[in-house]
């Protein structure tokens, strides 16, 4: 601290390398991913939420984690409270945070509002074929690259139109170069078709959904033993595929012993922090905790109601002596 003014105290100032001229606009989350699969030292981590609310949404961009993902397909979001919550992650962490949007497959006004609201990656849940990518590209990219309808309400001209790209008046550039698409394979179909969808250039990462493809599969797997060989194979298929293609894995881990692994599987993006898990657990170990002190007082009062008085032992040992 100084007292100097806020421009010339550099060490409180925020790098943010991949925002956007414009923090209501899409982080560089393409970018981030290409470098972070050139350099695994730049893998980016974040985390996962499922709690539609702006308020855990701020608490959580404050920490400035590299993204956010929001489930929306899973977290029960309206309209407004995404749009809000995107806006929140990115200014409150000061252009630091970008965010990841998971929507339902075939939901056209979530996936309008996450792109309005500056989202920078969006996830295609139940990618079964290449078609199914290519219907997305559609509803993601402005012109030329695909269709999507321009939202006069996302800027003002004059006032926050910037953009980092020449002749983009509209932003337009901004999005089409900055969000990326993310193709989660969740079933025994999409794994077939993994070679094809894997190889178009509209394809920015991947990510397994677990649950979803045993459950397609008929594999009984559970997270508390080891994997079955079908789902090992599986993955295997997944992962040497995205290696082939240079494709980055975007995903989650749930816990320090599980970043190892991932990373040598090639995952680029993990969410390192799941928010309902998060709270979860942290009540049930403030809880777990509580009841050990709870347990060793009582313990303790107990033990010493038992015990004789200072004097009664005293008494004891003098008789004794006597005798």
């Amino acid at each position: 601290m100084s007292d100097l003014p806020f421009p010339q105290q550099p060490q409180f100032h925020t790098t943010a390398d991949y925002r956007a001229a414009v923090l209501t606009y899409p982080g560089n989350f393409r970018r981030a991913l290409q470098e972070a699969q050139k350099d695994p030292k730049k893998t980016l981590l974040g985390v996962a939420q499922g709690i539609p609310s702006v308020f855990v949404t701020k608490v959580m961009a404050s920490a400035k984690p590299d993204f956010i993902w929001m489930d929306v397909e899973h977290g029960i979001f309206d309209r407004s409270t995404l749009y809000d919550a995107i806006h929140a992650a990115q200014h409150h962490s000061e252009g630091k945070t970008m965010v990841v949007v998971r929507v339902p497959k075939h939901d056209e006004v979530s996936l309008s509002t996450a792109l309005d609201a500056g989202a920078s990656g969006i996830v295609i849940p139940h990618t079964d074929s290449a078609q199914d990518v290519l219907d997305k590209v559609k509803d993601v990219f402005y012109p030329p690259k695909g269709q999507r309808s321009f939202s006069p309400w996302t800027f003002t001209p004059g006032i926050s139109n910037q953009s980092l790209y020449a002749n983009d008046e509209w932003n337009m550039k901004s999005s089409n170069n900055h969000v990326c698409l993310i193709a989660q394979i969740e079933s025994v179909e999409g794994l077939k078709n993994l070679e094809e969808i894997a190889a178009l250039p509209e394809v920015d990462g991947l990510m397994f959904g677990p649950g979803d493809y045993s459950a397609d599969a008929g594999i009984n797997f559970s997270l508390a033993a080891p994997p079955p060989q079908e789902f090992i194979d599986a993955m295997t298929r997944f992962v040497t595929i995205a290696h082939k293609y240079n494709k980055p894995l975007f995903g989650g881990a749930q816990g320090p012993a599980m970043i190892p692994i991932l990373l040598q599987q090639g995952y680029k993006a993990l969410a390192v922090t799941f928010d309902v898990w998060g709270v979860a657990n942290m009540v049930k170990d403030g809880m777990g905790e509580a009841r050990k002190v709870i347990h060793k007082i009582a313990d303790d009062a107990a033990a010493a109601a038992a015990a004789p008085a200072e004097g009664e032992k005293k008494e004891v040992v003098d008789l004794n002596e006597k005798a």
